[in-house]
């Protein structure tokens, strides 16, 4: 499955990016580049790229990648899930 689409997300400053780095690292994933950064979740083939513009504080995830099985729409919820608990934290 390749390019399973892209979202933005708002109000994303310089500590949510470096919260959301934070929690893909702790959840295996690896990261390589510095905004775009490309991650390999390390899970079901799964890969995204994620694009920060600082001026307008918005944050674009591409998934990029992932294997045949996993749903589509799976890949956005637990990328919505990581997004809320962002934002509820700070």
């Amino acid at each position: 499955m390749r390019n399973c689409g892209k979202r933005t997300f708002e109000n994303i400053d310089k500590s949510r990016i470096d919260a959301i780095l934070k929690g893909l690292i702790d959840h295996g994933s690896h990261i390589t580049g510095i905004n775009p950064w490309d991650v390999d979740t390390r899970d079901h083939g799964v890969l995204l790229r994620g694009e920060w513009n600082e001026e307008s504080s918005k944050l674009t995830i591409t998934v990029t990648d992932a294997a045949w099985y996993v749903p589509r729409g799976k890949i956005w919820e637990n990328i919505e899930s990581l997004m809320q608990t962002v934002q509820e934290a700070a």
